[in-house]
């Protein structure tokens, strides 16, 4: 099984790669992660940052194949199914984000992300009601205040911010 973080100086690359992310350039981070061996680039924690870092410079297809490396390398995680879920509405693939999504969601039933992109799946295929019932289960779920301030600034559910505002 591979671990989770690689042993140094590679666990060294990923934080810089986190540091440079958070920072804003991309391509340094992209940078430290090719220098993490080649051995330890399957570890749970490379492989997310390989997806933010993919995700982040649009490169969705190849994130899709990075978060199909996570589901199957550590399918008891749930950063994985989010990941392959967020990488296929990127594509244009709604229904199968969805789909990849609700498969999952219910063996990580306190992920308050789960349903909130599912809201945002549901807009995009012109569900609105689909898109409340999953909004509002997010509430339910995660910080209510909290979903309500991110989903009012989400491009994803714009369709819903009246709703959101009279809440």
């Amino acid at each position: 099984m591979i671990d989770s973080v690689p042993p140094v100086p590679d666990s060294l690359h990923l934080q810089f790669a986190r540091g440079w992310l958070a920072l804003g350039d991309v391509a340094e981070a992209e940078a430290e992660l090719g220098r993490i061996r080649k051995e330890y680039r399957g570890c749970s924690d490379v492989l997310e940052m390989r997806f933010q870092v993919l995700s982040r410079l649009g490169r969705h297809p190849e994130a899709l194949k990075v978060a199909e490396r996570q589901v199957k390398g550590f399918p008891d995680e749930f950063r994985g199914h989010m990941n392959r879920g967020n990488a296929l509405f990127w594509l244009d693939r709604a229904q199968e984000a969805c789909e990849a999504v609700e498969a999952v969601m219910g063996d990580h039933p306190k992920v308050a992300a789960f349903p909130y992109n599912l809201a945002c799946y549901c807009m995009k295929l012109g569900r609105v009601d689909d898109a409340i019932r999953w909004l509002e289960r997010s509430m339910k779920v995660g910080q209510r205040d909290g979903v309500i301030q991110h989903a009012l600034v989400d491009p994803d559910l714009k369709g819903l911010w009246d709703y959101l505002r009279a809440l």
